[in-house]
């Protein structure tokens, strides 16, 4: 028999129960994995059952992963891929063959791993991305799966994906982020995320800035972790195959090296090999990173918005990489919707932030649904607090993701960009999708 969609639902219910840290931005304790080895090897270790490719990095995990995954498949492998967050729907993180998986799939696996950690009854502690991430194994090895490629959810060396043996690891570009879990400083923060290496394993690292590669080529050697730098290897290994900006941003750009690399130390592509890699690691896309569609339709009021751009990078890089993406695509002036998280407002964000808005001839901030949000007074607070924008663009504040879209049918004719967070992207895709908000 078949699970319903009230099954299904029932499901999500139940998960919720489950600590999440995207939620509270509590984490759990970082130094123990304990709840999900015992839970895997009481589920028969469904991880043991395909090859894994595992990647960490502060910005390009989802994109470069979800890429690598298309590429195996482009080689002939039934391939998973495990990303986070989703933006709609949970399925969007557990990808089989490049489609989320089916709902009655997805509560089969489900219901299985939520039975067996409710036995525990707490003891040892299951995080929310504990589950979630035996849910996916488990649903890999049903679905049979031959390679899986898992990204972290925050960190490395302790991050709940971090329980598998693996083929390779790819370290994308590392920046500041979850300063309070990870680290105030870039060989902090490295330091945690190649924790998912392993000797004797090769490593495939993005470019990175200047100062962390020597301390990453020393700290590798001394691991006995074979590495392999990006921007030293892809001209050798793709002579044939110049990319261009023309169609796509830096940070996509930097994707595509990385996964095309991976896939040639894995499996040494010849010529033919390489091109059909290439070209269809072009085709891949992720919603909510650089996202950028024409004609968007909104039913609930029969409106077309000619140009939207949905990004919900929140850390200097991302907000970095998302001005020079609107300036270079000709999206100025814009009306911004803009909406984050409390806990991102360091300072040190202020002037990505002060230049994205300064590209808005509306702006308008919007709370998140999500207990973790800055209110509208405080961002603007933030932003403006010791800065003066070049232009004065038009402020508003809104109460909801559907409020600001309500702003913005009072604007005029400018391409709309959603920004600051990954909840705002996916609650105004659920509007512009259902009508209204869920």
């Amino acid at each position: 028999m078949q699970p319903s969609d009230k099954d299904y639902l029932q499901v999500l219910s139940e998960m919720e129960s489950w600590g999440s840290y995207e939620i509270s931005a509590q984490p759990r304790d970082l130094s123990k994995l304990d709840g999900i080895r015992l839970l895997l090897k009481d589920l028969g270790d469904p991880q043991k059952k395909f090859k894994v490719i595992h990647i960490a990095g502060t910005n390009g995990k989802g994109l470069t992963a979800t890429i690598i995954s298309s590429l195996l498949c482009v080689q002939g492998f039934a391939s998973g891929c495990y990303t986070s967050p989703h933006l709609t729907d949970i399925r969007e993180r557990i990808a089989l063959k490049g489609k989320s998986v089916a709902k009655s799939t997805f509560t089969k696996s489900a219901s299985l791993v939520l039975k067996t950690a409710r036995g525990y009854q707490g003891t040892p502690y299951l995080s929310y991305f504990d589950v979630l991430t035996a849910i996916a194994f488990q649903i890999f090895m049903t679905e049979k799966m031959e390679w899986v490629v898992l990204e972290t959810g925050l960190g490395g060396l302790a991050d709940s994906t971090n329980v598998t043996t693996k083929e390779l690891c790819v370290l994308t570009k590392v920046g500041l982020d979850h300063q309070e879990v990870l680290g105030n400083s870039l060989q902090e923060i490295a330091l945690e995320k190649i924790g998912i290496t392993l000797p004797g394993i090769p490593v495939v690292v993005a470019e990175q800035v200047t100062e962390l590669k020597p301390w990453l080529t020393e700290h590798l050697r001394k691991s006995n972790v074979p590495c392999y730098f990006v921007d030293e290897i892809f001209d050798t290994y793709f002579p044939e195959n110049k990319l261009s900006l023309e169609f796509s941003s830096k940070p996509r750009l930097a994707c595509i090296q990385t996964s095309l690399c991976a896939m040639q130390v894995l499996f040494n592509g010849n010529s033919s090999e390489k091109q059909k890699w290439l070209a269809s690691a072009q085709k891949v896309r992720m919603r909510g990173r650089l996202d950028l569609r024409q004609n968007v339709f909104w039913g609930k009021h029969g409106k077309h918005f000619k140009t939207m751009l949905f990004d919900g990078g929140h850390n200097f890089d991302a907000l970095t990489a998302l001005v020079e993406f609107i300036t270079t695509n000709k999206l100025v002036p814009c009306t911004l919707i803009l909406g984050m998280a409390a806990d991102k407002l360091d300072p040190a964000l202020r002037n990505p932030l002060r230049r994205l808005c300064e590209k808005a001839g509306n702006l308008i901030f919007t709370p998140l649904p999500s207990p973790r949000s800055a209110t509208p007074e405080a961002l603007e607070n933030f932003i403006t607090e010791c800065v003066n924008f070049e232009h004065s663009p038009e402020i508003k504040h809104s109460s909801s993701a559907e409020e600001a879209m309500e702003k913005v049918l009072l604007a005029d004719e400018k391409p709309v960009v959603v920004a600051g967070s990954f909840y705002l992207v996916g609650e105004i895709m659920k509007i512009l999708e259902n009508g209204s908000a869920a």
